[in-house]
């Protein structure tokens, strides 16, 4: 990121942000200890760089963010932003669609895995004791962070497509998996000596977010995903920490997707929350209209996209088939 001469008011920087695994160069501003990132080529939207991952209490308050925008001689069309879990009802007076959160509402571990999870899971999860998984918390050190790297490299294609992190140096994954790490707690899924899973977890006040959650494949029979769970939803319960969440539960029109189905077998629940859409040019005001802000995927019928990703995956999964 470029920092020189910047101040409040909203200085144009560069910054580099993770577009489906690989580091890009985006235009944004500098506001207060902020970045803002602005993405579009025609439309150009502006958001608050990592709002999902950053305090909650230490986010900019978004009348402030408009004002300064507002400002700023090259501004952007759109500004946009999403309240934060658990405050799901709409608190200011702008353009609001809904969007949804995954979340575990924890109270007790027990509860969640008697109460929460379905029959299917509870079996996942004494499957992984019977076998002899072990999840711990690990330290974010070298042994861990090539633990993190034998995973990635297992295979290029995973879940039925390319997978981002295959091949990536030292460096790269100790940057990429460092972010946050004073406020994460990072679990290793073991078998004897052997890391073959692992969940990062970034705590905030109420909530805790799952940042990764992966494992090696031909250890899937152990159910380390289930194992990792369970310890992060016990570690919740431990910290009072009310809220567990896993990003989207539905991602657009795929309404019943594998992550879907697997977030639902293992108790997390949809929670609409208000993404906030803000006009600052003429341009901007007409797309909101127009409803050219919304993702292009978005805006197509299942009955289009679906044979397309079936398509998508079924390649996938035969290239991984050739791998092997």
């Amino acid at each position: 990121m470029t920092e020189a001469s910047l101040n409040s008011t909203g200085t144009p920087i560069t910054h580099q942000v993770s577009v489906k695994g690989k580091m890009r160069s985006t235009h944004g501003l500098k506001i207060d200890d902020h970045v803002i990132v602005i993405s579009g080529a025609f439309l150009k939207v502006a958001r608050i760089f990592d709002a999902y991952w950053l305090e909650a209490a230490k986010l900019p308050d978004p009348r402030s963010v408009v004002d300064r925008l507002r400002s700023v001689e090259h501004r952007p069309d759109l500004f946009t932003f999403t309240q934060r879990v658990p405050d799901t009802q709409p608190a200011l007076d702008y353009h609001l669609e809904w969007d949804n959160v995954a979340v575990v509402p924890v109270t007790t571990h027990d509860h969640w895995l008697q109460k929460q999870i379905s029959s299917a899971s509870r079996r996942n999860v004494r499957t992984s004791e019977k076998k002899s998984v072990m999840v711990r918390a690990c330290a974010f050190d070298e042994a861990y962070i090539r633990g993190i790297m034998s995973i990635s490299d297992e295979s290029p294609f995973r879940a039925g497509r390319r997978y981002w992190h295959y091949g990536k140096d030292f460096a790269t994954v100790e940057a990429e998996q460092g972010t946050y790490r004073d406020r994460a707690t990072y679990f290793g899924a073991f078998i004897g000596e052997e890391m073959i899973g692992y969940l990062k977890l970034v705590w905030d006040g109420r909530t805790a977010a799952i940042m990764q959650i992966v494992s090696k494949m031909k250890y899937r029979d152990t159910r380390p995903n289930n194992a990792m769970l369970s310890a992060a939803v016990k570690l919740c319960a431990e910290r009072s920490v009310g809220f567990l969440q896993y990003e989207r539960f539905v991602y657009g029109n795929k309404v019943d997707s594998s992550l879907t189905r697997f977030k639902r077998e293992n108790g997390f629940v949809r929670m609409d929350v208000p993404t906030y859409y803000v006009p600052l040019t003429m341009k901007g005001r007409l797309a909101l209209k127009l409803g050219l802000h919304k993702n292009q995927k978005d805006r197509l019928p299942q009955w289009i996209t679906k044979p397309l990703l079936e398509w998508r995956d079924n390649w996938y999964a035969r290239q991984a088939l050739r791998h092997q």
